[in-house]
């Protein structure tokens, strides 16, 4: 899941563990395709994520390239990481776009199911994306003047600053207009309010995604770049993506509804999961250039999610086994270290049959504090699905994979899952996502 999940309330899962699981029919589903590939017009949230684990040769990477749209809220935004497992380091960004001239929440991906597939927030072209402030500096009374000069002859950029007024110092820099014409990153200037030392830089980012109408799940090019907020390191995205398997149909229906007379697409929350996209392209880390492969995992939710009041918390482990199987396993209850939590499983077998299913979460072995949001992640969970008499270790493959956004940090990690399935050994590739709010 990424900048969130829609796991509001546990669904309904009835049975035990001396229970066979039920199949879930297709005929349940109540998503439609291609239609429900796209944008969804009035929808009070909505994005598309990729994660996985993408191979050079023996390197490992994991990855993430997230777009959401949260008209609710107000802005659009992007997140964007790179774990380079090998080398123990970790890249990440987040990048938000607000309405009218950087966002518009009905045009920032196609609804028209007649066009090609595409979402889009940030302009190739134009390098400018968003500001981010370097230095806070000091004694500022009043939010300095933003200037934004240079940059081959951009104009028609703006942007305003804000003050922290506890601190005297520039909190952050929320980019009005990104402007037309920008060929290279333009200079920040910050002038006046009555402080000193501020400075600011201009930043280039985007995610853009597209495929061909005739069948969206095919050929996606998948394009990101981002500037890494902790080191200023460039890294781009350049994937090819063609699903080649069933659709993992979240809950077995795609949606968890939720009570009130108001229309399905503003109180209900719509998930499935593209889980068996053959993944070639590059990615680039500075200069160096890499050429990946790797079998990767989309997701697309829309619908209702959440609010200030009553924020979303999980822990959600996705993985895909060696033997076809898919799973898609959460708790929304409070962690702890080993403390045993009830949760609910979605599982999809190699022939796309699909189960919603009681599980356990027990989070277990080391755990990692992030330096930046001061929040303790679970680096090993134990899984439990007793339906399937099956067992899981999920590992994260590295420690720091943070997105550590003020107010909203979460836990995106590449990881590792080894147990049994049916009582027969079974592996893969997984990913722990927790947001603990």
């Amino acid at each position: 899941m990424a900048a969130g999940s829609p796991l509001l309330l546990l669904a309904g899962c009835g049975g035990g563990s001396d229970d066979l699981p039920i199949p879930i029919p297709a005929s349940a589903s109540a998503l439609h395709f291609p239609t429900d590939l796209y944008l969804h017009l009035g929808a009070p949230t909505e994005w598309w994520w990729h994660t996985g684990t993408l191979k050079a040769g023996s390197r490992v990477f994991g990855f993430e390239i997230n777009a959401a749209s949260f008209k609710k809220d107000g802005l659009g935004f992007t997140q964007v990481s790179l774990s380079d497992v090998a080398n123990n380091k970790h890249y990440q960004s987040t990048v938000p776009y607000f309405p009218p001239l950087m966002y518009d929440p009905d045009h920032w991906a196609q609804a028209d199911t007649t066009k090609d597939w595409t979402v889009k927030l940030g302009d190739v072209d134009n390098r400018l994306s968003t500001i981010v402030v370097t230095s806070g500096g000091t004694g500022y009374t009043s939010a300095p003047k933003v200037e934004i000069t240079g940059g081959g002859g951009g104009i028609l950029a703006a942007a305003t600053a804000a003050i922290n007024p506890a601190t005297g110092s520039v909190a952050a820099i929320v980019l009005i207009s990104p402007g037309t014409g920008f060929t290279s990153v333009p200079t920040i200037t910050l002038t006046g309010g009555g402080g000193t030392g501020a400075t600011a830089k201009a930043v280039h980012s985007y995610v853009t995604m597209q495929a061909p109408a005739t069948d969206p799940t095919k050929n996606m090019a998948i394009k990101a770049l981002i500037s890494d907020e902790a080191t200023g390191t460039v890294v781009n995205f350049d994937l090819n993506m063609s699903q080649q398997g069933p659709k993992l149909i979240v809950w077995g229906t795609g949606v968890l509804e939720q009570p009130g007379t108001s229309p399905p697409l503003l109180r209900n929350n719509y998930y499935y999961s593209l889980t068996h996209l053959q993944s070639t392209g590059s990615i680039s880390i500075g200069t160096e250039k890499i050429n990946v492969s790797g079998v990767t995992w989309m997701d697309h939710e829309y619908g209702a999610f959440g609010s200030a009041a009553n924020p979303v918390k999980w822990i959600l482990q996705a993985m895909q086994l060696d033997n076809g199987a898919r799973i898609h396993n959460y708790t929304v209850a409070e962690p702890a270290l080993n403390k045993r939590s009830a949760g609910e499983c979605t599982v999809m077998e190699a022939d796309g049959t699909i189960y919603l299913v009681p599980s356990f979460v027990t989070p277990v072995g080391r755990t990692w504090k992030s330096p930046q949001s001061g929040r303790t992640y679970f680096m090993e969970l134990f899984v439990e699905i007793p339906a399937f008499d099956a067992t899981f270790t999920v590992k994260s493959l590295m420690d720091s994979q943070e997105f550590p956004t003020q107010g909203a940090p979460v836990y995106e990690g590449v990881a590792s899952t080894v147990g049994t399935f049916k009582g027969v050994s079974a592996s893969g590739t997984a990913w722990n996502e927790q947001a603990l709010g």
